[in-house]
């Protein structure tokens, strides 16, 4: 199984914070620059804001064709006045964006980590084997191997 980007350590914490310089920023797009200054660095589970922000499509547009590129999908479909800046989203739409990000990675955790359920039962079951290929070897050795 592939693991998800949001089992990447540090990646939640990083989603959430560019979610929210996002959502209620009074700029719709935003450079790499002001995201870093606004979070005080880098994200700790990529290399750059634009790098993380293209691995969560679902949450992110990334336009590498402009210097102030980076914005949430959400600001770009609510209605808004023709020829002025998207105004910043209501506190209860960030706060299901914000929930949304946080289901997916709990998805994707559990979806990376559920081979784990699986160990004793290939633990009982290469004991087993182990079991009778000894039983059967010793049952040989008695017999002389005939």
């Amino acid at each position: 199984m592939i693991a998800g980007p949001y089992t990447k350590t540090g990646r939640l914490a990083d989603v959430l914070a560019l979610i929210q310089v996002l959502a209620l920023d009074p700029y719709a797009r935003r450079k790499e620059t002001g995201i870093a200054r606004e979070l005080q660095g880098p994200p700790d589970s990529a290399t750059n804001w634009f790098g993380l922000a293209k691995e969560h499509r679902e949450l992110f547009r990334v336009s590498t064709g402009e210097e102030a590129g980076l914005s949430l999908v959400a600001r770009y479909v609510l209605p808004h006045a023709e020829g002025q800046e998207r105004p910043p989203l209501p506190s209860d739409f960030v706060s299901a964006l914000l929930q949304t990000a946080i289901t997916l990675h709990d998805r994707q955790v559990d979806a990376a980590d559920r081979w784990k359920s699986f160990m004793p039962l290939w633990a009982a079951l290469i004991g087993g084997i182990l079991g009778t290929l000894s039983t059967l070897a010793t049952l040989w050795l008695k017999g002389g191997g005939k």
